[in-house]
């Protein structure tokens, strides 16, 4: 188990840090970012697009429009007071949030409509689209 790992399994279980904690210094040394070109984000969802399906496929039908590949996304559900912390475990190019609740506030930060209100709602395709074109910009 990475010192990553074992931080998020303590926390899982609310230890309090001051039981487990090492200096920050070698924290910081050991633990090392995901490195991601497009990190996707959602709170939790019954049409999560982190799981295999509709919502899942059009998700990267979406994102495969503006260049990118499966392997280049990783797609996340996080509840919106966790968002800071989630960030901080990523080396992100681009941050895609598709739930207007996450609250973002970056130059690489983008927001959307998530994948399953547009499959239901034709209109917000095009709003969809511009964002997605503004994060193409973005990752060149």
């Amino acid at each position: 188990m990475n010192q990553l790992e074992r931080i998020n399994y303590l926390e899982a279980f609310d230890v309090p840090a001051f039981l487990y904690a090492e200096r920050a210094d070698v924290i910081t040394a050991s633990v090392q970012k995901i490195r991601v070109q497009c990190l996707v984000i959602e709170v939790p969802n019954a049409q999560s697009f982190c799981q295999t399906g509709k919502t899942q496929d059009f998700l990267l039908k979406m994102l495969g429009a503006i260049g990118l590949q499966k392997s280049d996304i990783k797609c996340i559900s996080v509840e919106n007071n966790n968002l800071t912390h989630t960030l901080g475990q990523y080396d992100a190019k681009v941050v895609l949030s598709m739930s207007k609740g996450l609250a973002l506030n970056a130059n690489n930060h983008f927001v959307t409509h998530h994948p399953s209100d547009i499959l239901t709602n034709d209109t917000l395709k095009r709003e969809a689209w511009e964002v997605l074109k503004k994060v193409q910009v973005c990752l060149k």
